[in-house]
């Protein structure tokens, strides 16, 4: 009967997808964090505007690879 399984049954697939998606992310967050650490230790202010330039980035690179995308 759909609604009783057990609750781990329920959460292992958003949950899997959840963990599959940091999975996948973690080298870029990973290269991120080291870039932005490494100008704030060079200049403190640098590793914040660095950090920023590079979520603005992500963004334009994910809004024109959406664009680009059939359908």
């Amino acid at each position: 009967m759909p609604g009783k399984e057990p609750l781990a049954v329920r959460l292992a697939a958003p949950l899997g997808a959840a963990v599959g998606a940091v999975w996948r992310a973690f080298p870029v967050l990973l290269g991120w964090a080291l870039v932005s650490v490494g100008a704030w230790l060079a200049w403190p202010p640098a590793g914040f505007l660095t950090a920023g330039g590079l979520v603005l980035a992500d963004q334009a690179v994910d809004r024109l690879t959406t664009r680009r995308r059939p359908g």
